[in-house]
């Protein structure tokens, strides 16, 4: 009776282990494909005395049956402008907005009188895709 107790619960536990083997990789978000964020530099657009014009292109890459991809426009759809105050800060969404018909966003971020910030541009996942974020540019005064 022992001898087949064991056998039974070892049996059920390599069943389960499997189980959850077979599970986890179907859920890794690194085999979806990115989105492509272009962005312009901030510095290049200055806008007041410590703001900047940020202003970048979202696209979504696009494989054909012959393996060319293209860029579709990322057209009217939500992405989120995150900054981080310090070094060891997370990174918290301080803005929401939405592209344009061209994928095209912009927005304005500043700088503080003392000290670094770094901004970045964040899109969500969706639509068969990856969550997408964008370079991290930090703004200070000298």
């Amino acid at each position: 009776m022992r001898t087949i107790r064991t056998l039974v619960v070892a049996l059920l536990a390599a069943v389960l282990g499997l189980g959850v083997t077979t599970i986890a990789p179907a859920h890794a978000d690194s085999s979806l494909p990115k989105r492509v964020i272009t962005e312009e530099p901030p510095g290049d657009h200055q806008v007041t005395y410590n703001a900047f014009k940020l202003k970048g292109k979202v696209e979504n890459p696009v494989v054909d049956a012959a393996g060319t991809v293209t860029y579709t426009p990322y057209a009217d759809s939500k992405i989120q402008l995150q900054k981080k105050a310090c070094k060891k800060c997370n990174w918290r969404t301080v803005k929401k907005f939405r592209t344009d018909e061209s994928g095209i966003y912009k927005t304005r971020i500043y700088a503080p009188k003392s000290g670094r910030w770094k901004w970045r541009v964040k899109v969500k996942g969706s639509d068969g895709y990856a969550t997408t974020k964008g370079t991290a540019w930090t703004l200070y005064f000298r």
